[in-house]
């Protein structure tokens, strides 16, 4: 990923406890606190963009890999050479 810049803060409040143990076990994997929440918030935006693509796809009526199994059904069934009955 190209580097890019940090313009804008976020501020949390949590408790002292907490973000001490977060910061122990950031540094105990050699990152800080600020990268190991910057990786979480992709994480997160990731997993929430998939879950909505889901949703689209059953508001739709089609489960996601619908169309894909549907597709190799129709490869397994179709020899080259030979035409569909369709």
């Amino acid at each position: 990923m190209p580097f890019k810049t940090k313009d804008a803060g976020l501020r949390l409040r949590v408790e002292r406890e907490i973000r001490q143990e977060f910061v122990e076990a950031c540094r105990a994997e050699g990152k800080t606190a600020a990268q190991v929440l910057r990786e979480y918030m992709r994480d997160y935006i990731t997993r929430n963009r998939a879950a909505a693509q889901r949703e689209l796809f059953t508001a739709a009526g089609t489960e996601p890999g619908w169309a894909a199994e549907q597709g190799s059904r129709v490869l397994r069934n179709h020899s080259p050479g030979t035409r569909s009955s369709k």
